[in-house]
């Protein structure tokens, strides 16, 4: 995880930990298909649709990593999706996964995709401990 997703996460768990009964969504996408923008608000939609709530201590992160086929307009793609939990391993605190899922395949578009960031993520919220 790099420095400014540790920021990121952070920054947005702090900005939530005064509004409870919500939950923190956490993202990390080099896929120039979708935008943090559009990635956010079908997290949040998922969110409401399924009527989860998390503790302040608990955040939903979503990857989004995608390539070209060299051969073709196609795009390779990987979703990951998990629901994490902020621990204490004495002086550092860490992320720990409590459930994950991880989509993969091939699209053309950004809208496909985002149709697959939406059911993975909703899989992972079905498996919240």
């Amino acid at each position: 995880m790099g420095k400014r997703t540790i920021m990121l996460a952070a920054a947005l768990l702090a900005a939530g930990a005064a509004q409870a009964g919500t939950f923190h969504a956490l993202q990390d996408s080099d896929c120039k298909l979708i935008t943090r923008g559009e990635l956010q608000k079908v997290i949040n939609k998922v969110g409401v649709d399924t009527g989860l709530k998390l503790p302040k201590d608990m955040a939903v992160r979503t990857e989004v990593q995608c390539a070209q086929d060299v051969n073709s307009k196609r795009f390779v793609y990987t979703i990951r999706a998990a629901i994490e939990k902020l621990v204490n391993d004495g002086e550092q605190q860490r992320w720990a996964v409590v459930a994950q899922n991880t989509g993969y395949g091939t699209t053309t578009g950004g809208a496909a995709l985002l149709r697959e960031v939406r059911f993975t993520v909703r899989d992972v919220i079905r498996q919240e401990p």
